[in-house]
């Protein structure tokens, strides 16, 4: 009676613990699917800022494109030729050497050349300005330079190229007006008084600067 008791005792151990091992198990498994659960909903969260973001980032960037395309000018022409690569100089990286202005070291560069009288040279220098900074400051200088480069060496055809870029883009810029000035002297030297005089009456009175006036005056006067 006694081995029954004491067999019956073991056994009801035995079976107390295999129901625990049998409970910590089912916890185990409940308490790992919640963690699994949590983790695939901060894993969503995630995704759904993810998204967030690159809807903005998106949204920016067409902000982006419009201011830029407000600086470009307005001839459709001139925007597919620079559009792309003002876009593409303006979002390099800062430690880019595209992204630092060196239009001012390469118009000094050119105006040594201007003034030593190696218009060949200058003209070169200008030219690279104006393609790789086509906004810069100094681009309706380079232009006026480049053009009188042209004339001094008496390359007609591309000074009046530079000229009619200056008048479609410049038109009220003062140095258009003096480098109108050297187109009425080409008319000039291709025995063209009538259309040099029209010329000069048109900077003569479309201009306010007292040194054009005066200049288109004097130079009117001197036709024959």
């Amino acid at each position: 009676m006694k081995k029954q008791s004491t067999f019956f005792i073991i056994f009801c151990l035995s079976l107390t613990l295999a129901f625990m091992c049998v409970y910590n198990v089912f916890v185990g498994y409940f308490d790992g699917h919640k963690a699994y659960e949590i983790q695939l909903s901060n894993l969503q969260n995630i995704v759904e800022k993810e998204k967030l973001k690159s809807t903005l980032l998106s949204y920016q960037l067409k902000d982006f494109q419009q201011a830029v395309a407000q600086l470009l000018p307005a001839n459709e022409k001139l925007q597919s030729n620079f559009g792309l690569q003002n876009l593409a100089s303006a979002l390099r990286i800062p430690a880019s050497e595209e992204a630092l202005d060196l239009s001012s070291a390469i118009f000094e560069r050119g105006m040594k050349f201007f003034n030593s009288r190696n218009y060949e040279k200058a003209v070169q220098q200008f030219h690279e300005l104006i393609e790789r900074y086509p906004l810069s400051k100094h681009e309706v200088e380079a232009r006026f330079f480049s053009a009188e480069s042209h004339f001094l060496k008496k390359d007609y055809k591309n000074c009046l190229e530079e000229i009619d870029i200056m008048v479609a883009q410049y038109p009220d810029n003062d140095l258009t007006g003096f480098i109108l000035l050297r187109m009425g002297q080409i008319s000039e030297q291709n025995n063209q008084p009538d259309e040099a005089k029209e010329i000069y009456k048109a900077a003569w009175q479309s201009f306010k600067n007292e040194k054009i006036k005066k200049q288109a005056y004097e130079l009117l006067q001197g036709v024959q």
